[in-house]
């Protein structure tokens, strides 16, 4: 079972994350994310930060750890190049996540698609045999 893959959308980008569960999911859709913004291989890490979430639904939790990994680009200029779940809590639908990155400028020659926004289109977690996934499509 691949952790995430790029799928086809017709006007932005699109990706299928799967995990065993839902901390698995969650760091497999960070990652998707940060492969289509950075060639992550190719950059080290200055600084880990950690960030929190919490939500009323898994969905609007995978939202939310998604948008506080653009907000680091988008308001303090530190572009991701790793992510991890470090706790979950399902019961709260509470995140306690790391975020590895580097600075904008570090990063530039790197960068690959400028992701505006993580949406709520057809945003459902959905269980299968192997798991779960979700399709993510991210406003570029």
């Amino acid at each position: 079972m691949k952790p995430f893959e790029l799928v086809e959308h017709t006007a932005d980008y699109a990706i299928v994350a799967r995990g065993s569960d839902l901390h698995e999911l969650i760091e497999n859709a960070g990652r998707g994310m940060i492969s289509l913004m950075v060639e992550a291989e190719a950059v080290a890490a200055t600084q880990e930060i950690e960030c929190t979430a919490e939500a009323d639904s898994p969905e609007r939790l995978l939202l939310q750890c998604l948008r506080e990994l653009l907000y680091l680009e988008e308001d303090e200029g530190l572009v991701p190049v790793g992510f991890d779940v470090s706790r979950l809590c399902q019961a709260t639908l509470e995140a306690e996540c790391t975020a590895a990155v580097a600075s904008i400028d570090q990063v530039r020659p790197h960068l690959l698609v400028g992701i505006k926004a993580v949406t709520y289109h057809d945003l459902h977690i959905v269980a299968t045999p192997q798991g779960l996934e979700v399709q993510i499509v991210f406003d570029v």
